[in-house]
């Protein structure tokens, strides 16, 4: 970010450097969201490496450029390592295969009980070719892509981020490792030995996303101040913007409240909310926004709603835990709270289909996790999980810049609201089971003193956030020599995760 000025050197005196007065190169304070700072210590090739040591081999995942706490993969990226054969009887091993998993785990605390799964949804394995007579100090290399899709249950989707979140009683994580397996000959080995050796390494997976156009910083009036008449804000508004109406209700309050269709006819395409198209937002950047309030026939009520406006960005999780009989946690006497902590009771998971791709449901602890049938189709798999557990929570409120009276009874606003915090957002799906989304929600009260006879109006509408801008892939990937770049600001609600287990 340094601007040096140019210098001609024809003319330069280099007898006066000591009293010649140069500018200073001009410095910005922060830099923009198509700039990329680089930390030389992350990028040294002769940095640390992330190693991994058993008995009778060692995994080398290369270097540690990220400064993160496991290795970390970007979009587009592939997991590229080595195993080397160490210690004795080298001989004797038959084969080594490393295998890339993806899991969701749910934990859903109701009723007293509490339901845990873990849905592995994405699994490849490769088998690396050994040479005939393995020796102490062979270097195997591998390369696993990382997909940047996956298509569950119908629904295909973007590859999700690594992801940890809890909000009141559910618990979703999404967490992806690389497990090595070493088989060695049984029959030509003492009872001291095991035939397999095993090393699973945690790994993160934080994939860039981008709009798929570029923002639009400021949305134009509807119609053009030579035409006088002002029906409906769909009429043109601009390109690149899209209008919904929204809907009136009555309060709950309200005498109304038992029959909540009732008296509304005159209160629909009254009130319009215009954002960007196609609704997806750089996470931390400003989503402009433009309210208009149609109220011809009755100015005074365009401005009492006009003050009571509010623009609110909620992030919401959903996601279906396995079938089980909840667990009656004090109901039960022959059931007690610290069996639930007791490591005999606790089991591994372990998938049904080791070679499959298709997801499949298991509990952290019951003794009926086996008995899920082979889910062959979306319809079958989607049978092995519960009804569909939401939380919601909000992330910002809206801001309003203007408002003008376009004419009489017509109220025109404009605002903003931010998408989040810079780098941390990105919306993502699992088949029907997992989802993390992101809603505008817009709500123009009544004055209490009036709830009986105007409505409230209400919007909510989904929208797409990604962790980057538009466009900066290209000067990253020419910036690090071709080395896809983690969107490391989701890191930080990992963090948060380890925080918790450090309070507890």
């Amino acid at each position: 970010m340094l601007n040096f000025p140019l210098l001609d050197t024809d003319s330069f005196d280099f007898d006066t450097i000591g009293s010649t007065s140069i500018s200073t190169p001009a410095y910005s304070p922060v830099p923009s969201r198509t700039e990329i700072t680089l930390d030389a210590k992350h990028l040294d090739p002769h940095g640390p490496t992330w190693v991994y040591r058993t008995k009778h081999m060692t995994v080398d995942l290369g270097k540690r450029l990220w400064g993160t706490s496991s290795p970390a993969y970007g979009l587009h990226d592939k997991i590229e390592g080595s195993i080397k054969l160490t210690g004795h009887h080298a001989e004797l091993v038959e084969d080594i295969s490393v295998t890339l998993e993806g899991h969701l785990s749910t934990i859903v605390l109701a009723d007293g009980g509490v339901a845990r799964s873990n849905t592995l949804f994405m699994h490849h394995a490769v088998s690396l070719p050994l040479s005939s007579h393995p020796t102490e100090g062979d270097e195997y290399p591998f390369v696993i892509p990382i997909p940047s899709e996956i298509t569950l249950q119908g629904v295909t989707a973007l590859t999700p981020p690594s992801f940890y979140r809890l909000h009141l009683g559910v618990t979703g994580e999404i967490t992806y490792s690389l497990k090595v397996l070493m088989t060695r000959q049984a029959t030509r080995m003492t009872f001291k030995h095991e035939p397999t050796e095993s090393q699973i390494i945690p790994i993160l997976y934080f994939p860039k996303t981008r709009p798929s156009d570029p923002p639009l910083a400021d949305i134009p009036k509807p119609l053009s101040d030579r035409d006088p008449h002002f029906e409906s804000p769909n009429v043109n508004i601009a390109e690149h913007v899209d209008t919904f109406p929204l809907s009136p209700r009555w309060s709950s309050a309200s005498s109304h409240s038992k029959q909540p269709l009732t008296g509304l006819e005159n209160f629909q395409n009254s009130v319009f909310f215009s954002i960007p198209a196609p609704q997806s937002f750089a996470s931390g950047e400003p989503i402009p926004f433009f309210l208009s309030l149609v109220f011809p026939n009755s100015p005074a009520q365009a401005s009492l709603y006009a003050k009571t406006i509010t623009v609110t960005l909620m992030k919401q999780l959903t996601v279906r835990s396995a079938k089980s009989h909840l667990r009656k946690l004090f109901s039960r006497s022959k059931v007690s709270p610290s069996r639930f902590s007791s490591p005999k009771n606790s089991r591994t998971s372990t998938p049904l289909h080791s070679r499959s791709a298709s997801p499949v449901p298991f509990e952290d602890d019951s003794d009926d996790a086996g008995s899920h049938s082979d889910a062959s189709s979306s319809s079958s798999e989607l049978d092995a999980y519960g009804p569909p557990v939401v939380r919601r929570w909000k992330l910002t409120s809206g801001h309003l810049e203007t408002r003008s009276e376009y004419s009489e009874g017509v109220y025109l606003l404009r605002g903003w609201i931010s998408a989040g915090e810079l780098g941390r957002g990105c919306s993502w799906q699992v088949g029907q089971i997992g989802r993390l989304q992101y809603f505008l929600v817009v709500e123009i009260a009544s004055p209490a003193s009036m709830e009986d006879h105007i409505p409230a109006f209400h919007l909510e509408k989904e929208i797409e956030i990604t962790t980057d801008c538009w466009e900066t892939m290209n000067r990253e990937l020419q910036s690090t020599g071709g080395i896809p770049t983690p969107a490391l600001g989701l890191e930080r609600g990992l963090l948060e995760k380890e925080s918790e287990y450090e309070i507890m």
